[in-house]
């Protein structure tokens, strides 16, 4: 093992803290901007995080990403029609830079915000349909999304990725992320 280790393991912990509390800044962001809109977490202050629990698979250890589904606020019943994801990736697999990505989706038939929320923990992570496209294209969209991994409960899912350093403050975020969802929903925002 290398010399001063637990002290560079401690600095490199701090580092990854903040990291951290620049994501949650981000995704609270997104919050207040959903919220003039119409839409509210799916899972209260719950975020989906990727675990990985193998020895062999150090890599894998820290945090890739952080998702949070959005659905609207006022609803007929139990279910919805349309939801939001909105996905951080620190070390996205479709670039070399850290991402902001935003989907939509529309559930058939209809669906609770709580088997929505199950599928989206249990599936992979939307960037992953961007793979082998970005830069170069941006936005994906499917009826189904395929691979099936992917949400499968939903019809007319739709991808877009940002750079994260285009993402500079509360402003940006709301301005940038509202006038996509009113390009691709309008009808569902308030």
């Amino acid at each position: 093992m290398e010399a001063k280790l637990g002290e560079k393991i401690y600095q490199a912990s701090c580092f990854v803290n903040d990291i951290y509390k620049q994501v949650q800044t981000l995704l609270l962001a997104c919050d207040a901007a959903f919220e003039r809109v119409g839409l509210v977490p799916a899972n209260g202050n719950e975020v989906e995080l990727y675990r990985a629990r193998n020895l062999y698979a150090a890599e894998a250890w820290s945090q890739r990403a952080v998702g949070r589904l959005y659905v609207p606020q006022n609803r007929l019943d139990d279910k919805v029609a349309a939801f939001f994801v909105v996905e951080v990736h620190l070390r996205p697999k479709s670039a070399t830079q850290a991402l902001f990505v935003l989907a939509y989706a529309e559930p058939s038939p209809p669906a609770t915000p709580q088997a929505l929320a199950s599928e989206y923990k249990e599936g992979e992570w939307l960037e992953e349909l961007l793979r082998n496209r970005y830069p170069e294209q941006t936005e994906w969209r499917g009826d189904r999304a395929a691979p099936p991994r992917h949400l499968t409960l939903t019809d007319h899912l739709h991808v877009k990725a940002w750079p994260l350093t285009e993402l500079t403050d509360e402003d940006t975020v709301g301005r940038i992320l509202v006038a996509q969802l009113r390009t691709w929903a309008p009808s569902q925002l308030a």
